[in-house]
């Protein structure tokens, strides 16, 4: 049978992934399955069997579920961050792009950044420090945004603003909001950058 013969999606097609694309590729349906059915409720051998490897083969990525989590936070405010510094580009950081692309991110990471306002029961306490040591970094990164926007609040009142948003945009992130709530949301999250 040659290569033509052979169907497009058969085993004999496959090629090996890069480690990076089989680790983004675990993250992908980790980041579903968290979304679908909560952290608690997503084994890592589901997390292998959703992302296409055996289950004794996602432990060369990641030794436990809680590895997963913080790369997928990690990620995530890396990328909130990122945007906004892209977004703002050459021009001047406002409250309203801060605001925005914390609501895009919630949209799009969903249950992700939900997770990263939550209190993990089932944890150990080397997974929630570390928990925090992301949850700390992304607060302290967007105060100093919104600081540089705000110059008159101290860091302090910066970072209270900060995790007052993000608690929100925690609780919002866990649903599924229609247009109209998205739209109304934004007004909400730069009121309380603002205030």
């Amino acid at each position: 049978m040659t290569d033509e013969n052979v169907p497009p999606n058969s085993a004999a097609r496959r090629t090996r992934m890069t480690r990076e694309a089989r680790r983004a590729l675990i993250l992908s349906a980790a980041s579903e399955m968290f979304q679908k059915h909560g952290y608690a409720a997503a084994s890592i051998d589901a997390i292998a069997l959703a992302s296409g490897i055996s289950g004794p083969a996602i432990y060369r990525y990641f030794s436990r579920k809680t590895e997963i989590l913080v790369a997928l936070l990690e990620s995530a405010a890396s990328d909130a961050i990122g945007a906004i510094e892209t977004a703002a580009g050459d021009g001047a950081m406002t409250i309203d792009l801060i605001a925005d692309v914390l609501v895009d991110r919630a949209l799009r990471e969903g249950a992700v950044i939900g997770l990263l306002q939550a209190s993990i029961i089932d944890m150990d306490e080397a997974d929630r420090s570390q928990l925090d040591q992301v949850r700390r970094s992304l607060v302290g990164r967007l105060a100093a945004l919104l600081a540089g926007v705000r110059s008159s609040i101290p860091a302090d009142q910066a970072r209270t603003h900060i995790e007052a948003a993000l608690a929100i945009v925690g609780q919002f992130a866990r649903r599924s909001p229609d247009a109209a709530e998205v739209d109304r949301m934004r007004p909400i999250l730069r009121a309380v950058l603002a205030a």
